[in-house]
């Protein structure tokens, strides 16, 4: 009976350490908005930089495949899988797109470069929806947006340069 214990508890003990290997995040800052480093299956997923203003967290995402960004909400009540109409104001840059939902937030894959380099230069970003107004500070974002790139950049190519030499895992 004790080894059937004993057994069951170094089971729940070893998945427990690979749940724990599946997702690892390393995190920094950057003045308001934290960057971090998200690495599934010891291999390097994404780079991302977010902040929270009020209730609203925004979050830019940097995969291979490009940024998007997503706002997120516990107070908000959105139809899943639906997309919202949306005007985007990044100082002088505007960009008119959809949202795709979820419970509680949007996201949107960001492909309009003109937009994206508003997004390093303005002071604020202004997402206009059907009911409401949203306005996420941009301040310190350009060293931010920086950092996300040079965040891909390093973790993306970490593994092609020595296969035999774990990963420096860093934002």
């Amino acid at each position: 009976m004790l080894r059937l214990v004993a057994g069951t508890i170094l089971l729940l003990l070893i998945g427990f350490a690979e749940a724990l290997a599946v997702e690892e995040i390393k995190k920094d800052n950057i003045g308001p908005w934290e960057i971090e480093a998200t690495f599934k299956d010891n291999k390097f997923a994404h780079c991302a930089i977010s902040r929270k203003v009020d209730e609203v967290v925004a979050s830019f995402l940097r995969t291979s495949d490009g940024l998007s960004l997503t706002l997120e909400s516990p107070n908000w009540k959105l139809e899943r899988g639906k997309n919202y109409p949306v005007r985007m104001k990044a100082g002088a840059a505007s960009w008119n797109t959809d949202v795709a939902a979820e419970n509680n937030s949007v996201s949107v894959a960001i492909s309009d470069k003109k937009f994206i380099e508003g997004l390093r230069a303005a002071n604020v970003l202004v997402v206009e929806g059907a009911g409401a107004t949203i306005r996420i500070p941009l301040d310190q974002s350009r060293a931010a947006l920086e950092r996300l790139e040079k965040c891909l950049t390093k973790n993306s190519r970490a593994v092609e340069t020595n296969p035999f030499v774990a990963p420096t895992r860093q934002p």
